[in-house]
């Protein structure tokens, strides 16, 4: 009988079992695989905020790739411009994150691995089979978007989009800069994410057809096409992302992370979402109800921000975004911050002076003011 039952070994899990362990809780950890962190499903870009709680856990040394600016953003016919925000950003190794983070929480709770939990029950305890039989007061579901936790316990379910990325040999125009390709994705953008040495992730979200996207932006993109190397030294990731944060508490049962729908509407990005809601879990357990309450208070009006910049997406055309990017060195976004999309906000009575399209500022306003 443990105290909790972690299910799923990647971040969201390791980081609960460890900080709950700390606190003296009897933990079990459940990981279907040998190893977390395969296959990877993640661009591997996060904020310095961000890098500032995973150092909590884990030696920054040991999987920190680059250090990046800025982004360049471009316009569906290749125009671009360079910007630089208030928060840094760093690219880090997910395979060693994910590793590293396995391998704490192995050293504080009862970890099984290879031991895939094939359904949860509940009368008076949990009971979770996994091939063998355990019992829980609480549990945690950190088993990703297609949780087993959630279906089981009949939580409701996050949109879901596709996700699908390479890693390669790609000629970027500043290593230390991202760049983001507008209109090569039917609900969000394309982007590619420079790892050091030459070599970058290049990858694309979507609604419904990730890899049609993919081979337009690296066969067709007029810039793209030009500087990248797919065809050789090439590792393919794909996978799923949710979309909308859904109810994660029901009783002594917990979602966090993707199974959650903890992740950025606007980006697809979970780390830090998910690391805000570790530490808050640290301070309020067992009682779920005000760590949920927390929760919500600290990033509701991120998600909700975040959600209608995902809806600007749609709106924009392609000569708007060429218009944008015409303009966009002349706007202020110093104050913009990666995690917090409610920060850009800042920058809107500004760009809505330059703007000379009627149009174009109906957009903005009905997506990102109404």
């Amino acid at each position: 009988m443990f105290d909790v039952a972690v299910v799923g070994g990647g971040p969201s899990g390791s980081m609960c079992a460890t900080v709950l362990s700390e606190k003296g809780y009897r933990v079990a950890l459940f990981e279907e695989h040998q190893s977390p962190g395969f296959p990877m499903q993640c661009g591997g870009l996060i904020s310095e905020d961000c890098l500032k709680i995973l150092k909590k856990y884990v030696d920054a040394d040991k999987f920190l790739l680059n250090r990046i600016d800025g982004a360049y953003f471009f316009s569906p016919s290749g125009k671009h411009v360079k910007l630089k925000g208030k928060s840094k950003a760093v690219v880090i190794d997910r395979k060693i994150v994910d590793l590293e983070l396995f391998k704490l929480a192995a050293s504080t709770s009862k970890t099984f691995v290879k031991k895939r939990v094939r359904s949860v029950s509940f009368d008076e305890k949990f009971v979770i089979d996994a091939g063998e039989k355990f019992e829980s007061s609480y549990i945690i579901g950190a088993d990703g978007p297609h949780s087993v936790v959630a279906k089981c316990l009949s939580f409701n379910r996050p949109e879901f989009l596709s996700a699908i990325q390479v890693e390669c040999e790609f000629e970027s125009l500043d290593e230390g800069y991202v760049e983001l390709y507008f209109g090569y994705s039917d609900c969000m953008f394309a982007y590619s994410i420079p790892c050091g040495d030459g070599f970058s992730r290049i990858g694309v979200v979507s609604k419904n057809n990730a890899i049609f996207w993919l081979k337009k932006l690296l066969r067709e993109h007029p810039s793209v096409s030009k500087r990248v190397e797919f065809e050789k030294n090439c590792e393919l990731n794909c996978g799923t992302i949710p979309f909308g944060l859904i109810d994660f508490v029901k009783g002594k049962a917990l979602l966090i992370g993707d199974s959650a729908g903890m992740v950025k509407p606007y980006t697809g990005g979970g780390m830090y979402y998910l690391s805000v809601a570790v530490e808050l879990l640290a301070k309020h357990f067992p009682n779920l109800e005000e760590f949920k309450r927390k929760y919500l208070n600290s990033l509701r009006v991120e998600y909700e921000v975040g959600k209608r910049i995902f809806r600007l997406y749609g709106e924009l055309s392609k000569e708007d975004y060429d218009y944008l990017v015409k303009i966009a060195e002349k706007i202020d976004f110093s104050s913009f911050h990666m995690d917090k999309p409610s920060s850009i906000l800042n920058a809107i009575p500004h760009a809505l002076n330059l703007l000379k399209r009627p149009s174009l500022t109906l957009k903005i306003v009905k997506c990102l003011l109404s």
